[in-house]
């Protein structure tokens, strides 16, 4: 269960032998305070779905409630034993017990007299007559709800037709190379003529466009994770700079940073158990116009993360000056498991996973005074995180804002169906994981994964489907862009330029880049001159509003292969950077890296 740090919620572990009705009752409570909506109509009286004993709260117990029973009973938290023997089936349906609660039925029931009551003999009334069990029992009579739940047939292929032909043509120009797993392209604010090029494991440079020259900017390496060089979505992940940057010299990073004891009293949102902890830290430039020394950071927000993937990780700043910081559900799978609670991250507005947080960097009235809320965030004031802007996410690997209209954009990454991009609107919920893109999602142990166009029994009502969506076989993870806003893409001003990070393949990668007309959600894909044969692992964005691709021959965080290339429309290409030596305005530094061209024309980065 994800937990304020500093807000304790005791979960007591007791033996339920020898409790009377009231004291179990007291146990039932603590379970309503976590999970508000589990569909308890009264916690002492009918429809007590949690405590799976009757329809009227008392004696007996069906075999799903007194599983829940013997393992807090063998000092489990009820939030444990709930998922632990969620992962059975025991009125025999073929639908695990955590699906059903998860969909707001009652298990462990199941129809005609076919059930075995468990009951304590120690109880006054005890319907098995002393004994521990009384087989062949029909269901209590009324249930709350349905005891079975059937499940609705999948979808196979949701979206088949969603990817049209451009007839639009992209060169893509290489203005640098040589980078290690390059996961973020990003201008600083009146540092023109350069972009900052984000490594996942740990450092950052400084690229002039006009030359390609590389000059290192920060080396955080040494504060992450060990980095799995097989395959890890971990690592340094985001870099954005204040809008004042060119004055004040403040920008950010979210950085994966191993679980230390030291950090141990200053997370602000606790896990048991973590995998990892995010750590959104502010940085100042001693001198900005040339990035020579970091002179001082700060810590400003740290998120315990239960598993290695669905980080997340983007930063981006609106023109009020609020920080905006995407994160996933917190790993794993279906967003289940240890620290997704019963219903998981997306869903759950007391947890900053599975949303996209908004703060004031600047400000000083969070919990741990760091940082600032804003007043107009959603639920300021109301029941979940102070600092969520929006939720119901899966993994928004990148957001970026609309330079003409401050709105913002989010590219969620999917599950195994369909990958989306999202229109945000403070407050909204975005779905997950009720549903994957605009349809259903299902899981079962009987059935996997799967979408559907039927919606979950209870589902809100409020979802907020994608504005642009596409399907399996068209990529596997959305790598989201930039509202374009230049003018050497001629035709494509206002529409979202995205792409995808492998395509349909991961063995054979051959990154895609498409267009998506925000007002109607058709989504082209662009011709492409040379193909990148590479996976693409993000956008960056110029002070001209000028498009770059980031694209990396690897799959995995390891090697020198990631490049930066620029995007033009075919008959405005623009000549590649060829120029030697260090930028005029910055005295050498470490990293210094020079562009050399070859007799056949390729450019290659040699650095020292």
């Amino acid at each position: 269960m994800f937990l304020r740090a500093g807000i304790l919620i005791t979960v007591f572990a007791l033996s339920l032998i020898t409790l009377p009705a009231y004291a179990r009752l007291d146990i039932l409570g603590i379970w309503q305070v976590l999970y508000p909506d589990s569909n308890a109509v009264d916690i002492g009286g009918s429809g007590c779905q949690i405590c799976h004993q009757s329809a009227m709260g008392n004696e007996p117990w069906n075999a799903y409630g007194w599983g829940i029973r013997e393992r807090i009973h063998s000092g489990f938290t009820i939030e444990q034993s709930i998922r632990f023997v969620g992962g059975e089936d025991p009125d025999g349906n073929n639908v695990e017990s955590i699906d059903e609660i998860s969909n707001d039925f009652q298990p462990g029931w199941t129809a005609g007299n076919n059930n075995t009551i468990y009951c304590e003999s120690v109880m006054a009334m005890n319907p098995c007559n002393g004994s521990a069990t009384l087989p062949n029992q029909p269901p209590p009579d009324p249930l709350p709800e349905s005891t079975a739940l059937d499940f609705p047939l999948a979808v196979n292929n949701p979206i088949p037709d969603a990817i049209l032909g451009s007839a639009t043509i992209l060169d893509l120009v290489e203005v640098a190379n040589n980078f290690n797993a390059p996961v973020k392209a990003v201008k600083a604010p009146g540092i023109d003529g350069s972009l900052f090029v984000v490594e996942q494991t740990g450092k950052i440079f400084r690229v002039d466009l006009s030359t390609g020259q590389k000059t290192s900017f920060l080396n955080v390496s040494n504060r992450l994770v060990d980095i799995n060089s097989g395959y890890d979505e971990r690592g340094l992940l985001g870099l954005e700079f204040h809008p004042d940057y060119a004055n004040n010299g403040l920008f950010y990073t979210y950085q994966s940073e191993p679980v230390r004891t030291v950090d141990d009293n200053n997370v602000d949102f606790t896990v048991a158990n973590p995998n990892h902890r995010a750590f959104i830290t502010e940085h100042k430039a001693s001198d900005p116009s040339c990035n020579s020394s970091i002179s001082e950071k700060k810590d400003l927000l740290i998120i315990d993360q239960p598993e290695a993937n669905h980080n997340g990780g983007d930063l981006a700043f609106d023109q009020n000056g609020y920080l905006y910081i995407s994160l996933g559900d917190g790993g794993g799978a279906n967003d289940r498991g240890d620290g997704h609670g019963v219903r998981g991250n997306g869903r759950d507005k007391a947890s900053p996973l599975g949303a996209i947080l908004r703060i004031d960097p600047l400000g000083s009235n969070s919990q741990n005074t760091k940082y600032g809320i804003p007043n107009s965030n959603p639920f300021v004031g109301q029941s979940g995180v102070d600092e969520i802007y929006a939720y119901g996410f899966r993994n928004p690997y990148r957001i970026s804002f609309d330079k003409n209209t401050d709105e913002l954009y989010a590219a969620d990454v999917g599950q195994n169906k369909i990958e989306e991009i999202d229109f945000v609107t403070i407050g909204g919920n975005y779905g997950w994981n009720w549903k994957e893109g605009s349809f259903a999602f299902y899981s079962s142990n009987s059935s996997g994964t799967y979408v559907s166009n039927v919606d979950h029994p209870g589902q809100p009502n409020d979802l907020i489907d994608p504005i642009g969506e596409y399907g399996r076989q068209d990529g596997i993870a959305v790598t989201g862009g930039y509202v374009y806003r230049g003018s050497t893409i001629g035709d494509k001003n206002g529409d979202y330029i995205f792409g995808d990070f492998s395509g349909p393949s991961i063995q054979t990668a051959t990154g895609r880049i498409f267009s998506l007309d925000v007002t109607n959600g058709d989504i082209e894909e662009f011709g492409l001159a040379n193909n990148i044969n590479g996976y693409i692992t993000a956008f960056g964005q110029d002070a001209d509003n000028e498009l770059y691709v980031l694209v990396n021959d690897q799959f995995t965080p390891s090697g020198q292969q990631g490049r930066l290339m620029k995007l033009v429309e075919t008959g405005n290409t623009v000549s590649p950077p060829v120029s030697i030596g260090e930028s005029a305005q910055c005295p050498p530094s470490e990293g210094l890296c020079f562009p050399i061209k070859a007799v056949s024309g390729n450019i290659s980065l040699i650095c020292l």
